[in-house]
């Protein structure tokens, strides 16, 4: 028998381990869930699972708090930041207009988990560098793209575009697919007409 085949015969002692592939497909079961709703209940709004991955959604405030928890405790160990990034939730809900996420994995447990808080413009999320260092150039990306701003990130500046660009967040709905000056094309005389999105606000 190979030893891949061996391995693969051990039984496994987690109640949850034959449940989905990153665990159990029920919030209320998720070992993640249930730590985060008992350690953070003002914190805690909801929890679900889409095509096996578990999503929890925290207040804004405590965002690094939950995500520090998550990385600190024992049994969970969620100890690699694979991502961090924002949604523009333009016309897809009233409120809050933007989700701001973090894609967690525990190395020696081989979970993913997504945790979530809703931001609107003019407020401030707890930066996430203080807890993985990895987030210094994913916020500054976040706040490039979207104008999320991070607070307590020690170098919060563009990273993909000009430090001196002043035509907003191109990944913002509401944002012209041709951004918000004329354009001319060397070569060309007449610059291609500004069409504004349909999804900018009046």
């Amino acid at each position: 028998m190979s030893e891949e085949r061996q391995i693969a015969a051990v039984p496994r002692s987690e109640p949850w381990s034959d449940t989905g592939y990153w665990g159990p497909t029920n919030p209320d079961e998720h070992p993640a869930v249930r730590a985060v709703r008992e350690q953070f209940p003002d914190a805690y709004i909801s929890a679900y699972s889409f095509r096996d991955e578990m999503t929890i959604r925290v207040e804004r405030p405590r965002f690094r708090d939950v995500i520090q928890f998550l990385r600190d405790h024992p049994d969970l160990q969620y100890t690699m930041l694979s991502d961090e990034t924002a949604v523009d939730m333009l016309r897809l809900r009233p409120d809050p207009r933007f989700d701001v996420l973090a894609q967690l994995y525990s190395i020696r447990r081989r979970w993913r988990l997504r945790v979530k808080c809703g931001v609107n413009d003019g407020e401030v999320v707890p930066s996430l560098v203080p807890v993985f260092a990895a987030a210094g150039w994913l916020e500054r990306e976040v706040y490039d793209m979207f104008g999320i701003v991070f607070e307590g990130h020690p170098d919060l500046r563009r990273i993909l575009l000009p430090e001196d660009w002043d035509e907003g967040h191109p990944l913002r709905k509401d944002y012209p697919l041709r951004g918000y000056r004329e354009y001319v094309q060397p070569g060309f005389e007449a610059p291609a007409p500004r069409v504004r999105s349909r999804l900018r606000r009046p």
